[in-house]
């Protein structure tokens, strides 16, 4: 290393540094713009002509960011010839002068070098809301770019007219660079401008189907309700004939009989995943079943206006809620689907006697960490975690309470609280809380849960329902809620908080919740599991599995979606104080009504 002089310091030599500085982290921010605009290649499934023409315009956007890049740089280098000028004259005005001896590596200091960064046709709404939320990010930057551009050149005091720019003057190549930044801003602002009219518009055009779709569902549920009395009279003879069988089998088998058949019809489905998890036998499913009070409507004999003025469609007093609750008055009297008190208790680390119930847990860092915790459905395993996350001073607790599905499906009940007697009375309101429902609660007030700590449930399948129906009691201080595969539709989310519902498209299980009665701020996360003819054999409801909902919830922390982004801030929000303390908990019925 060898020593040289550095040149007197004068007024305009530090006015040409600070815009050096200030044009290489402007070179800087416009190559990272540049990189979020040049994704690895188009989603597969943008097809249509419009698609194609917006990642035209927006490789043009990216070219003109490429050519803003090549301006700064021109304009970069001009400045640094002027700062090689002006040690120059420097030196030639103060030939004696020692000044501040500096290191250097080599025969120039190398100041001089630049380092800068380098199946289906449904339109992709979270695509295209990510494209938006990019698109006006980079609006929103260029303008800023085109302000930190005028500063450079206020820094100028001795600014060359602009009728003696040559292509060697800094302003020029200003001028050039803002010019294009103002491009940049007109055509992002076009091109989000224009996304988001188009997601619009494909929402006003779902909803009508819906809708459409709700009405003709509605329609044949009533005929059916109206044709019912005489279809009855007309099965009577096959159903006697199948009662009659039913029963020399029985007496000739014994209760193998019974048994053997159901596990056939299990066996055949599993075998055969493909019809339940056939999108269209899932859409028409949920139609079905919005449509139950119709038929209820068509067997009283009232108008179908009237059902309409009474159902989802209208006032609300009919419903999904309503049809359950008469199916479960109706069956209870045989022993089927009774609901119990119920109790919970803390459950160990399985397999570790002296382990403590109380364990540790770093925060979930998105919809997967989340996903992955929430417990497996077991008959005899714990079907809640909590986790406690201790607050600043002075500030209350957070918590995260995990739920887990079905795992029961007896109707006579074997003690288990998330059974199929919880799945209908989730469905059934006015006949009070699930069993399952009121072991969650049991367990968040046994783990210290107060009325007005933040709470933010997840759950998958019927721990999704009452993930939901918690935030809608209004018992907790709900801020957020997530559900994986759950019947939800037909339920409400209060304002103000961030609910996340993923659902699969060959998942029957969220159609049994109907479809939805209003508009709340809930955000629908929708996918296909598995490809046409690509469900896996061995499981009847593969797409329903909490392993393909992980998947999905892996998939959504990928996304730039803006309405995640902030699911995830507010999750971030809950967990921000570190390390939570975890307990597991499971809940038993402990008498019969």
């Amino acid at each position: 290393m060898q020593w040289s002089q550095y040149p007197p310091e004068t007024d305009r030599l530090t006015e040409l540094r600070h815009q050096r500085m200030l044009l290489r982290t402007l070179a800087d921010d416009v190559a990272l713009a540049a990189r979020r605009l040049l994704p690895a290649g188009a989603p597969a499934e943008w097809r249509s002509e419009a698609q194609r023409a917006y990642l035209e315009r927006r490789w043009e956007l990216a070219a003109l960011l490429a050519g803003a890049e090549r301006s700064i740089e021109e304009t970069l280098t001009a400045v640094l010839v002027r700062i090689e000028a002006e040690k120059a004259q420097a030196r030639s005005r103060c030939p004696g002068e020692p000044g501040w001896m500096v290191g250097v590596s080599g025969p120039e200091s190398g100041e001089g070098l630049l380092v800068s960064g380098g199946g289906g046709t449904l339109v992709a709404t979270d695509a295209v809301l990510a494209e938006a939320a990019v698109l006006r990010t980079l609006q929103t930057e260029a303008e800023s770019w085109r302000a930190r551009l005028a500063r450079i050149r206020a820094l100028d005091s001795a600014q060359t007219p602009a009728v003696r720019w040559t292509d060697a003057d800094p302003g020029l190549g200003i001028l050039r660079t803002d010019t294009v930044f103002a491009d940049i801003v007109e055509r992002s602002r076009t091109l989000a401008d224009a996304l988001l009219t188009a997601a619009e518009d494909y929402g006003r055009v779902e909803r009508a189907v819906e809708r459409a779709s709700g009405v003709a569902g509605a329609w044949l549920g009533y005929l059916v309700g109206r044709a019912a009395p005489l279809m009855i009279l007309g099965a009577l003879p096959n159903l006697a004939a199948i009662a009659l069988g039913g029963l020399a089998g029985r007496a000739l088998f014994g209760g193998v009989f019974a048994e053997g058949s159901l596990a056939d019809v299990a066996a055949w489905f599993q075998a055969n995943p493909g019809l339940l998890s056939d999108p269209a036998v899932v859409a028409a499913v949920r139609v079905l079943v919005s449509s139950a009070d119709d038929t209820a409507v068509g067997a009283l004999g009232l108008p179908f206006p009237a059902g309409l003025e009474l159902g989802d469609e209208g006032l609300g007093m009919l419903g999904l809620s309503s049809a359950a609750g008469t199916a479960l008055l109706l069956v209870r009297p045989f022993g089927l689907l009774r609901e119990t008190p119920v109790s919970v208790h803390r459950v160990t680390e399985t397999g570790s006697p002296v382990h403590p119930a109380v364990l540790a847990a770093l925060p979930p860092a998105g919809f997967g960490e989340l996903a992955r915790r929430i417990p497996d459905a077991r008959a005899e395993g714990p079907q809640i975690r909590i986790e406690r996350y201790a607050g600043a001073a002075g500030s209350p607790p957070s918590w995260i309470v995990y739920i887990g599905g079905t795992a029961e499906w007896d109707p006579t009940g074997t003690g288990q609280p998330f059974d199929l007697a919880s799945d209908v009375s989730g469905a059934a309101a006015p006949l009070g809380p699930s069993g399952a429902y009121r072991a969650v609660v049991e367990a968040m007030h046994a783990a210290g849960v107060q009325p007005q700590d933040p709470v933010l449930p997840v759950g998958h399948s019927l721990g999704g329902q009452i993930a939901v129906q918690l935030a809608e009691s209004g018992e907790f201080n709900a801020v957020g809620v997530a559900s994986f595969g759950s019947p939800t539709a037909e339920l409400s989310i209060p304002a103000g908080v961030e609910a996340v519902t993923v659902e699969h498209t060959d998942d029957i299980v969220p159609a049994f919740g109907g479809t939805a009665a209003g508009v709340d701020d809930r955000v629908l996360v929708r996918s296909r599991a598995f490809a046409a003819g690509e469900a896996p054999a061995g499981q009847a409801l593969p797409a329903h599995s909490l392993t393909s909902y992980q998947a999905t919830a892996h998939l959504m922390d990928d996304s730039a979606e803006p309405n995640l982004l902030r699911f995830r801030d507010t999750l971030a929000g809950v967990g921000a104080s570190g390390p939570a303390e975890v307990t597991r908990w499971r809940g038993i019925r402990t008498a019969g009504p």
